[in-house]
């Protein structure tokens, strides 16, 4: 099998840019650096009776139009309709309460990542009745300790400085560093919540585990960790958890989105032959994992030498595991697709030469790879995903396979390069085109 070899950096490191509690706000994608950016379209109403029901946003969610402006330490987006979401917060305040209004608009909403560019530690945040959307990961920070809400708002409540939606049955938000308020690091699911919003557990690292009562109808605990009902589909694993190896149980068959997020001791997974479905952000920042092994029996997944994982027929890089060490890496023959998050902050990458034959590069495919300075791109490619190359702070070089035509023929998603990504040179086999940072 013809194999080309990628090239890692072979001496440890430890994980900054992609660590729970290590300090910097890293997620699954951070679309607010611009209000102007390609592809942005109106999200609509931003407050309406469906939108109580879901108001926990996703990681593709689409960036809100309309102008930026600012008031006291607020960024807002104005929506045109008389609402503005929260943009960001930009002040020193320990306790931060959002506004109702801005300008005579209505709050309604608090974008992704809203307080990562605070001026200091949030340790309280205080949501108005105004307020009927949480884009994902809104309210992500280390240090947070309590979220806390209006008593009218007919959208969210908070039972415990936990947020939730009015009517119980959805767990929006786990503040990140709620245990240190409670000294407690077991999580008690209530027996209403029926949905536990992606990413609720984002940057927690201390939680060891999970309870839930009998009487819950859409979730029971096994050693701890949150599975559906019927024991199916694994939802949350407490990341506080000291296992460095977990296997599977037989019965499995899917692994929900952030499942295993931030779990940050394991180092080993073992894969039975029932799994069918793992989403993409399962293992997102389990930053001391190295080992994906797969049940040959296995319809759906493969791994290659138990360290990398792929889709059964190896078309597709599905995971590489970001403490993967290994000094030389091979892709397969045949490889279409390196997957959404598939090298999402792997520390130790150092140049990534994608084989001819693939054609597209996932959402968040080498987001965060920080020390990731040249990248190998062949001339079928003819996808770049949405932040797929964002925050890869060394990429100074792309290799293009092609012509300067055909990279420009690439379709390129909205913020490819963006965040911490400076200027890239890319080498076509007719020329150079400079892409400059986003």
């Amino acid at each position: 099998m013809k194999k080309i070899t990628l090239i890692l950096l072979a001496a440890a490191m430890v994980l900054s840019l992609c660590a729970c509690g290590s300090g910097g706000d890293t997620g699954g994608g951070d679309r607010r650096s611009s209000a102007t950016k390609k592809n942005s379209v109106d999200p609509g109403p931003a407050q309406t009776e469906t939108a109580a029901s879901e108001v926990w946003g996703k990681a593709d969610d689409p960036l809100p139009s309309g102008r930026v402006f600012e008031s006291g330490d607020f960024k807002f987006f104005d929506l045109g309709d008389g609402t503005a979401y929260v943009h960001s917060y930009n002040g020193a305040e320990q306790e931060v309460v959002i506004p109702a209004e801005a300008e005579g608009l209505s709050v309604t909403g608090i974008w992704s990542y809203a307080l990562t560019e605070a001026k200091g530690a949030v340790r309280k945040v205080t949501l108005p009745a105004s307020v009927g959307r949480i884009a994902y990961s809104a309210l992500t920070k280390i240090g947070l300790t309590q979220i806390e809400v209006d008593e009218n708002n007919p959208f969210l409540s908070s039972v415990d400085g936990v947020l939730y939606s009015k009517d119980g049955k959805t767990l929006v938000c786990y503040p990140a560093d709620h245990c240190s308020l409670t000294g407690i690091r077991k999580f008690a699911l209530p027996d209403s919540v029926e949905t536990i919003a992606e990413g609720a557990f984002w940057y927690d690292n201390t939680l060891m585990v999970a309870e839930v009562g009998e009487n819950n109808g859409a979730f029971k605990d096994v050693d701890g960790v949150v599975y559906s009902k019927d024991g199916k589909r694994i939802v949350w694993f407490p990341a506080g958890k000291p296992y460095t190896f977990y296997n599977i149980p037989d019965g499995v068959t899917e692994i929900a989105p952030y499942a295993f997020v931030c779990a940050r001791n394991i180092e080993q997974f073992v894969f039975p032959a029932g799994v069918e479905k793992i989403a993409p952000t399962a293992f997102l920042n389990c930053t001391a994992l190295k080992h994906l092994t797969v049940d040959e029996n296995n319809k759906n997944y493969s791994s290659d030498g138990g360290k990398i994982l792929y889709n059964k027929d190896k078309t597709e890089l599905i995971f590489y595991p970001p403490s993967n060490s290994t000094t030389t890496f091979s892709f397969v023959d045949g490889m279409t697709k390196i997957g959404d998050y598939a090298c999402f902050g792997c520390g130790f990458m150092y140049k990534a030469p994608v084989p001819e034959g693939v054609t597209e590069i996932g959402f968040n495919a080498f987001k965060y790879c920080g020390w990731l300075r040249e990248a190998d791109l062949p001339a079928s490619l003819k996808v770049i995903g949405e932040n797929a190359f964002a925050d890869c702070k060394d990429l100074t070089a792309i290799n293009f396979a092609g012509t300067t035509a055909e990279w420009e023929a690439i379709e390129k998603g909205a913020h490819w390069n963006s965040g911490e990504t400076p200027e890239i040179t890319v080498r076509c086999s007719d020329g150079e085109i400079v892409v400059p940072d986003a």
